[in-house]
């Protein structure tokens, strides 16, 4: 039986999640296993691709990419330090910059990634920022510096049980004074604005969102939240 097309336009690797989950739940794999195959499954489905952007994790065209990354920007007030959490190859990086100065905004760009093989190819792209792209699991990782604004695309890609320090993990030891953790673009169902409500069960609703209509599928929506560290300053994990 294949996939629902529904929920592989939610999440393209929404079978292999779902398998990993069920092996590290029965003990089959340790949490350290769960990872290394996650970062080989990315990096073999990223590195395949013949295209900057399906590298970067995205399968559509040029104005497609534009029209579902671009709404990050939206999250963003004013220019800062931003890093892309999970940052693959280095592109939308290389794309928000240009959009962001189209806007009149000057944003500084930090890379982090799990994969040693993506974040090679995002040094070979982008020399310029080669001292900017860290190799790390975000999960444990500890920045040396905070930044103005902490993008990860979502949360799928860590361990179930690992969510919420993950969440609060990135925001209270990523996120400067008067920054924002941005979540997203995701895809979600219109009804069903799945992670606004599990940050607000963990105490921490969104202080902010955006969204744009789903290109194909007229029951999803693409949205993103942003949450302000001082508004959560008192909330830990």
């Amino acid at each position: 039986m294949g996939v629902d097309p529904i929920q592989y336009a939610i999440n393209r690797a929404y079978a292999f999640c779902e398998e990993q989950q069920a092996a590290l739940d029965k003990g089959l794999i340790s949490e350290a296993q769960w990872f290394d195959n996650h970062k080989k499954f990315i990096t073999t489905h990223y590195l395949a691709s013949d295209n900057p952007r399906g590298q970067s994790g995205h399968g559509g065209d040029e104005t497609r990419y534009r029209y579902t990354q671009e709404m990050i920007l939206d999250a963003t007030e004013g220019d800062g330090t931003f890093i892309d959490v999970g940052c693959a190859n280095g592109y939308l990086m290389e794309k928000l910059k240009d959009w962001s100065l189209e806007r009149g905004t000057r944003l500084e760009f930090y890379g982090l990634d799990i994969s040693e093989e993506l974040i090679a190819l995002a040094k070979q792209r982008s020399p310029q920022w080669k001292d900017r792209f860290y190799v790390g699991n975000a999960l444990y990782w500890e920045p040396t510096s905070k930044y103005r604004y902490v993008c990860v695309r979502e949360l799928d890609y860590v361990p179930q049980g690992q969510r919420r320090v993950s969440f609060f993990h990135l925001l209270n030891r990523f996120v400067d004074e008067g920054g924002r953790l941005i979540l997203g673009p995701g895809t979600e169902r219109i009804d069903d604005p799945g992670i606004a409500q599990e940050t607000a069960s963990w105490g921490t609703p969104p202080t902010g969102s955006c969204s744009k209509p789903h290109q194909e599928h007229k029951e999803l929506i693409r949205r993103v939240y942003w949450y302000e560290a001082g508004r959560a300053e008192a909330v830990r994990p």
